[in-house]
């Protein structure tokens, strides 16, 4: 495949852009107790890594060092479960809502949380440049597999209102359960 073609196919399944990332904060306060258990994924930007996968979710664990060990679970379109292990650490203490998350398989990313109430609803958020393009990654998440609509509004206009691709938002079907 020449490079043009993989640049292509590249910006087809990511929100890519040449403008400077929007300016999405994350929260000044983090207590990443309330954060830990089960999450599911109920919207994202698309990832190569979850092509067709549907019932997405992740099980956080705060662990005696601080860090926080994660595991994300979905469902192939062959119906077999795909497992990522992660481990995510505070950048800075001053920004306890931004992490840089190391995945076993030695790849790394942010993972800023935007939002959250801790019992229902998070909105987390990066970007990172790659190659001179920005890449945003997002996720909207729900301790359930449903999220109130009004909810999902307001994290999709925050996003956009900050010049985030939104129009990439895609749904991630929850219709089977917990996969924990």
């Amino acid at each position: 495949m020449t490079m043009m073609k993989s640049l292509l196919l590249f910006a087809s399944v990511v929100a890519v852009s040449l403008a400077k990332c929007p300016d999405l904060k994350s929260l000044d306060e983090f207590d990443a107790t309330q954060y830990t258990g089960q999450w599911y994924e109920i919207s994202r930007y698309p990832l190569i890594g979850e092509l067709g996968e549907t019932c997405v979710q992740t099980n956080y664990t705060l662990k005696e060092d601080g860090t926080i060990r994660l595991e994300n679970r979905g469902k192939k379109p062959d119906g077999s479960i795909d497992s990522i292990m992660a481990t995510a650490t505070v950048k800075d203490p001053a920004h306890p809502a931004s992490l840089s998350v190391v995945f076993d398989e030695g790849f790394r990313g942010s993972y800023n949380v935007i939002r959250t109430d801790y019992t229902q609803s998070a909105l987390v958020y990066a970007c990172d440049s790659l190659l001179g393009f920005n890449v945003e990654y997002a996720w909207i998440l729900s301790r359930t597999a449903e999220l109130d609509q009004s909810t999902q509004d307001e994290y999709v206009k925050l996003m956009a209102d900050a010049g985030s691709a939104t129009n990439k938002l895609t749904v991630t079907p929850q219709d089977c359960g917990s996969v924990f």
